[in-house]
């Protein structure tokens, strides 16, 4: 099973965390306190649920090493995690993964080009323009909304010309498809959304089986659309959190976390 790891599962496949504690040590006649640099199991989630989500992490890593799931990353993908702190690396659910690589449906470095590196790895959502992180053109979101806002007679004009702007054509195949993310955007309902409708859209484009998300934003949105009366895109590639994808796998129980609290 070919699958797509959303940002989240990345996060939230790293069980440990750096501490520091305080240790008192006799010597002689005196005590004396040190602090002692540790490692220790995050806390649990508040929701229980999302809780067991994170935890079954461990056994998809275990079903990658394994070979029975092979599983993919890519550009954009990697940009969201730059956002977030540095990589505990102990205790792992993905230590030892081999993890592919596989093409965005539109690289958008080909469309928007800037010096403002923190513009570009950022999602540019409300939070960002709040915190003034971000207002330019080469963020995630104002990249997705211009693609969402092309016409017809634009994409007609584009095409003949993209292989001169060094367009793949697996590119080129994704702008003649461009409805169908569109499509996905318009039923999102939210820009915010955008950005994970366009990891779908990439996931689909590489004919993969399934995106592995934490998230029921984006499975409840695939399910919306596919229960809508009149068909109007056609969704290939499976929406799972951690839980559906072992069940698909006929793995009722995961792994144990081996690290306790």
């Amino acid at each position: 099973m070919r699958i797509l790891l959303d940002t989240g599962v990345f996060i939230h496949s790293e069980f440990a965390q750096h501490a520091i504690r305080p240790t008192t040590v006799r010597w002689g006649n005196r005590k004396h306190e040190f602090p002692v640099h540790c490692t220790v199991r995050k806390p649990t989630d508040q929701n229980a649920e999302y809780q067991e989500q994170k935890e079954a992490l461990f056994t998809v890593g275990r079903l990658i090493r394994e070979g029975r799931v092979e599983a993919y990353d890519y550009s954009e993908i990697g940009f969201e995690r730059l956002r977030g702190r540095k990589g505990f690396p102990i205790c792992d659910a993905l230590n030892g993964c081999s993890i592919h690589r596989c093409p965005p449906a539109l690289e958008r470095s080909r469309f928007r080009k800037t010096t403002d590196f923190a513009d570009f790895i950022s999602k540019g959502g409300k939070k960002e323009r709040r915190d003034k992180v971000s207002d330019g053109e080469a963020n995630q979101i104002a990249f997705f909304t211009w693609l969402y806002n092309l016409k017809k007679e634009q994409i007609d004009v584009l095409v003949p010309i993209a292989s001169r702007i060094g367009l793949t054509d697996f590119e080129i195949e994704s702008l003649k498809d461009i409805a169908w993310f569109q499509f996905l955007c318009q039923r999102s309902q939210s820009p915010e959304n955008y950005p994970d409708v366009f990891h779908l859209w990439t996931a689909e484009r590489n004919r993969l089986d399934a995106l592995l998300t934490l998230d029921a934003h984006l499975p409840n949105l695939v399910r919306r659309v596919r229960n809508e009366k009149v068909r109007k895109v056609e969704i290939r590639t499976e929406v799972l959190r951690p839980l559906d994808l072992l069940q698909r796998l006929g793995i009722d129980q995961p792994d144990a976390v081996p690290l306790g609290y």
